[in-house]
């Protein structure tokens, strides 16, 4: 008979897929993290509708629409705004709602892990500073995309 003694292959194989799906889950929060902002604001615009009475959907098409008009329009202004001032702002406005979210998936990470104390708080703010990092990230990769395309004359 093939696997380990006493059955246990399949509890194996069980922790093994565990741990992958984790590190992908991990790595989905670090890729997503500049959306933080565009689904907050879209799930309050959702249940600010709601709760006035509106329809389901009523309410889904505006919470929709907001959530992609933030996130198209403030990638567009952080990628035309030639000011530093302005694109920190743009950057800070996405990097809050995302270092929260890091922060949440720190703390439950560690929790996961069976960490307490202080070493629970550092790699809560760890995970949130480098979910914001990565929101940056993301912005500023599509700044040097979009700015390209701009640059480029249309007519010889």
């Amino acid at each position: 008979m093939v696997g380990a003694p006493g059955g246990a292959t399949p509890m194996t194989l069980m922790i093994i897929l565990g741990g992958i799906a984790a590190l992908y889950l991990i790595g989905l929060l670090f890729r997503l993290a500049s959306l933080a902002l565009p689904v907050c604001l879209g799930l309050c615009a959702f249940h600010l509708l709601r709760d006035q009475g509106y329809g389901w959907g009523a309410a889904l098409a505006m919470g929709l629409l907001t959530g992609i008009g933030l996130h198209l329009t403030g990638r567009w202004l952080f990628s035309r705004t030639t000011s530093a001032n302005i694109r920190l702002l743009i950057g800070l406005l996405f990097m809050a709602p995302a270092g929260a979210a890091g922060l949440g998936a720190g703390t439950a990470l560690a929790g996961l892990l069976g960490i307490d104390g202080g070493w629970r708080t550092c790699l809560a703010i760890l995970v949130g500073v480098a979910a914001a990092s990565a929101s940056w990230r993301s912005l500023a990769a599509d700044r040097s995309s979009i700015g390209a395309m701009r640059d480029e004359p249309t007519v010889r």
